[in-house]
């Protein structure tokens, strides 16, 4: 009898602790009556944006396949946010099977994460509340691949003038400088690949003579705005290029291999305005292949001011460049700090170029650039200086030397 009872005990116990052990399958809710969770699902893992979003499904068989459907309702609603917040609802609904045929049928591809706030059932209806983390900066590559970012902004006209120079610091017009690079030419080619039109070479040599190329790829605002109106362009992109040879020791060979080196350096101008859209100055270098350093720095510097321009629609920035004289770097990081401390809007403040006594320091602010003037001349800066002149987002300025 006592074993029996000591028996009875164990089996008691134990199931007892099973049931502990035991995680349930999952059981929808009954109807009219809602449940909550809190445990995160990882779909692809990394950062994101986060959203709140709704998805609804009709229960037709049963309530567990209404609540997946539900579920991947509220993932695609999540997706949708991401893309509302680049382009509005007129070119969303114009869109719309391209939208369906490209992104929202894939819409986990851009949740990297999701939690689920509250489902509910409802009679004939099962309601899914997420709470997901989308990644937006998929979302904009993808939209710009497909060229709908661009077709929200109009189709702006580019223009593209990048030339071969021997030095940065004083531009000089050869004849080689005023034929056409090879990287001019995959400039273009990228920037239509993306659904830009681009300004042809044929209205290019009309409009463009030696001393306007000069002007251009030294920085003069004023002829930019002139060929735009002259082309139709609304953006310019404008720079210089320079090649060179090195010999370097790679890893994987015994001996010294020769690298060709390409360091282009351009920026986009809003041709209506004069106003640095973005600017960017890189290296590229391989070995064996002249043509493929061109390749590679073309693609870089297309995929960064393809970027800062799409940026710029998005978020209303403003680039506004101080071209300096009589500079030095004590100077320079002086200033910096003042127009950071001192003048509002301002959200970053980078130095471009500095050689010799002349520099080129970039604001980037929500305000515009005559207000940023108004405020680099009222707000009294610790560090002398004055205004030389100003034309759409340039600003002259000559550093004073202080007293001692």
């Amino acid at each position: 009898m006592k074993i029996s009872k000591i028996l009875f005990c164990l089996v008691i116990s134990t199931a007892g602790f099973l049931a502990n052990c035991y995680y349930p399958a999952y059981t929808p809710p009954a109807a009219n009556t809602t449940t909550t969770t809190t445990s995160e699902v990882v779909l692809t893992g990394g950062e994101g944006s986060e959203v709140i979003a709704e998805g609804v499904a009709a229960i037709t068989t049963s309530a567990d396949i209404a609540r997946d459907q539900a579920l991947k309702d509220a993932l695609r609603k999540a997706v949708e946010q991401g893309v509302g917040s680049f382009i509005n609802s007129e070119t969303r609904v114009e869109n719309f099977q391209l939208l369906s045929d490209r992104i929202y049928s894939q819409a986990t591809g851009y949740v990297s994460s999701y939690r689920i706030v509250s489902e509910s059932r409802e009679t004939d209806l099962y309601r899914v509340i997420i709470r997901a983390k989308v990644k937006m900066e998929k979302i904009e590559n993808d939209l710009q691949a497909i060229g709908i970012l661009v077709t929200e902004q109009g189709r702006p006209r580019i223009m593209v003038v990048v030339r071969r120079v021997a030095s940065t610091s004083q531009i000089a017009i050869t004849e080689q400088t005023l034929e056409p690079e090879m990287i001019e030419t995959m400039l273009s080619a990228a920037f239509s690949e993306k659904g830009f039109p681009v300004v042809d070479r044929a209205t290019l040599e009309k409009i463009l003579n030696s001393e306007r190329l000069k002007r251009i790829l030294e920085g003069d605002e004023r002829t930019a705005i002139l060929l735009g109106l002259e082309s139709g362009a609304e953006i310019g992109v404008f720079g210089t290029m320079q090649e060179a040879t090195e010999r370097k020791t790679v890893p994987y060979a015994s001996q010294e291999k020769e690298f060709y080196r390409v360091d282009l350096n351009v920026r986009a101008v809003n041709l209506k305005t004069g106003e640095i859209i973005g600017a960017t100055a890189l290296t590229a270098a391989v070995p064996f292949s002249p043509t493929e350093a061109r390749r590679q720095a073309a693609d870089s510097t297309s995929r960064v001011l393809i970027s800062r321009i799409l940026t710029r629609w998005q978020r209303r920035q403003n680039l506004t460049q101080i071209y300096a004289t009589e500079a030095d770097h004590e100077k320079i990081e002086r200033l910096k700090s003042e127009i950071m401390a001192k003048v509002r809007g301002v959200q970053a403040v980078i130095t471009r170029q500095f050689i010799g006594t002349t520099a080129v320091i970039e604001i980037v602010s929500e305000t515009a650039t005559p207000e940023i003037i108004q405020e680099l001349t009222g707000r009294n800066l610790a560090i002398p200086f004055q205004i030389q002149g100003y034309f759409g987002n340039r600003i002259d300025i000559k550093f004073i030397t202080e007293e001692r």
